[in-house]
Parts: structure tokens; C-alpha cells; sequence
């Protein structure tokens, strides 16, 4: 019987999709109590009460919440559940110091319309170096460090070579890379003018003094075109408009490919990726097209 008992159990957990899956027999949870776990793969806790439980639970259940998390007031609950979960993803995504965590929330933050989301957004692209704040930044100590080697001395009269960087110093830069893109995709689906307006100064890489942090990476910026594709604006088609006349000439198929797939899904314009036709399509006025359906996704497969 027990053994009946046994392969129908692994029976359900398999027909639930593999990854999930995978996680949960493995999981230590799974072998304590695996009639219970079994039950959460079909019914997953509200995330609300997953989130609110004390004392807190483990990192992995919380991130999963955030996935599944829904914005509060569009679920019909009060005003004060949308003020304890914005608080609650705004720490997280700021400050958390899990990079899972931070992105789980940073992405729960991109599908809210509250207003203070982008704000939030920005500050956890900001910080996402993962510093306790007032830290210094490794980055620019080791610059002073260089500097002061060339005399042998520290400021304070010290040989440079008793100079240590002690202290948390943060991410990998593989982590900061990955926080700050998910950020600038979230940003683009809040579609607020500070979100626009932050994605085009991304977008347009270190061309000037104050370019924000992480605008000389490749990849940050192609997060930002993606984010510009989301908010459908007329300041979205002139920053990607930008990113073409920029990128002219200087062989980065992939930011220009994605700058131009932005353009034509923003206006509907099939025009090719030509920077002085776009730039005719700026001045002379720019018009959101309405945002394709899939099934206009799946015609333009089917042309190609």
C-alpha cells in the first residue's frame, strides 16, 4: 500500500512541469513532509501570506511568492495591503541581500501601476551594486590607491602597501549586470515619463559627463532599448531614434537591431534602419501605433 501510496504521489508531482518539480523532491522540505509539498505544487499559498509570515520563510519560497504576487489593489484588497507590499518590495529590491530576492522583486514591481514603482525601480538599479549604503565603491578606493602609489605614500603619511579594502564590497559584476537589467525592463513596463527619460539616457550610452552608472555596458544598454520598446511614447521613438544615429557606423548589430525593432513596433512603421528616416519620422510629428497582438507577432513570423 505504501509503495501504491509512493508512485502515485511522484505520479502528481512529475505531471506539474519539471523544473518545479525538480525543485521540490529534491528539497529538504520535500523529504520532511512530502504529502504536504506535493499539495503546494497544485495550490500554492497566497503569496500575501507567504510574504507576512513570521518568522520569515527561506529566501526560495519568498521569491517564488514575489513571482506569483499580484498588485493588491487591482486584487481587490485594501489600501493598506498596497502600502505594506510596496514598502515590503522597495526594501527588498534596494536593499535585500540576496540578488535572487532583489530581482524577484524588482520584476513584482515592473507589473504594479502604482506610481511610486518607478521611483523604486530607479533606486534599485542605483544600488544595485549591492553595497551597504555609505560604503566607498572597491572601484574608485583601488583608483586612489594607484594614484597614491606613484609617491609611495597614502594622504596620511602610511606606505600604500598598508592599505587594505576591508568591508563588504558588494555584487560580483556579473550580478550588478543582471540586477540593473531587469531593473531597466521593469522600468519599461511601468511606461512613466521618469521611466523614459532614465531608459534614454541609458540607452545612449557614456556619450556625455553625466551618463548614469553602467551606461558604458552593452548589455545594460540593451536592456534599456528594451524598456524604451515598452513605453509607448512619443520620447521613447526619439531616444531610439538616438540609439541608431549613435550606432551608425560602429558595427553593433544587436543595439541597432533592437532600436529598430523598438521603432517599428512604437510607430508601425516598416521602414528600414536607417537613422535619417527616422529622424524624419521625429520631426515631422511621432505617432504610437497601437501595440501589436500576437496574432500581428505571429503574421510577421509567418512573412519572415
Amino acid at each position: 500500500m505504501r509503495r501504491v501510496l509512493t508512485l502515485t504521489l511522484f505520479a502528481a508531482v512529475f505531471s506539474t512541469g519539471c523544473a518545479n518539480t525538480w525543485d521540490t523532491i529534491t528539497s529538504r522540505k520535500f523529504r520532511k513532509d512530502p504529502f504536504n509539498q506535493t499539495y503546494r505544487l497544485w495550490v500554492p499559498e497566497e503569496p500575501m501570506v507567504v510574504l507576512r509570515a513570521t518568522p520569515q520563510r527561506d529566501g526560495d519560497e519568498r521569491a517564488k511568492a514575489m513571482h506569483r504576487l499580484k498588485e493588491p489593489l487591482a486584487a481587490g484588497l485594501s489600501q493598506q495591503d498596497q502600502e505594506e507590499i510596496i514598502e515590503l518590495l522597495a526594501k527588498t529590491a534596494t536593499k535585500d541581500a540576496s540578488p535572487v530576492l532583489r530581482i524577484a522583486a524588482i520584476d513584482a514591481l515592473g507589473r504594479f501601476e502604482d506610481p511610486r514603482a518607478a521611483g523604486i525601480l530607479l533606486t534599485a538599479y542605483q544600488t544595485a551594486h549591492g553595497r551597504p549604503e555609505g560604503s566607498p565603491d572597491p572601484a574608485k578606493a583601488e583608483s586612489a590607491i594607484q594614484l597614491a602609489g606613484a609617491s609611495g605614500m597614502r594622504s596620511n603619511g602610511r606606505p600604500t602597501s598598508a592599505l587594505s579594502l576591508t568591508g563588504p564590497t558588494g555584487f560580483s559584476p556579473e550580478t550588478v549586470e543582471a540586477i540593473r537589467c531587469r531593473a531597466l525592463e521593469s522600468l519599461g513596463r511601468t511606461n512613466r515619463p521618469e521611466a523614459v527619460q532614465f531608459l534614454a539616457a541609458v540607452a545612449a550610452g557614456p556619450t556625455r559627463q553625466s551618463a548614469p552608472e553602467g551606461a558604458d555596458d552593452r548589455e545594460i544598454r540593451l536592456a534599456a532599448v528594451r524598456g524604451l520598446t515598452r513605453c509607448r511614447q512619443s520620447e521613447s521613438v526619439i531616444a531610439l531614434a538616438q540609439v541608431l544615429t549613435l550606432e551608425k557606423g560602429k558595427g553593433d548589430t544587436a543595439l541597432v537591431g533592437r532600436a529598430h525593432d523598438g521603432l517599428v513596433n512604437l510607430t508601425g512603421k516598416h521602414l528600414p534602419p536607417d537613422p535619417a528616416k527616422w529622424n524624419e519620422v521625429v520631426q515631422a510629428g511621432v505617432e504610437i501605433a497601437r501595440e501589436p497582438s500576437w496574432v500581428d507577432h505571429a503574421f510577421e513570423w509567418v512573412k519572415k
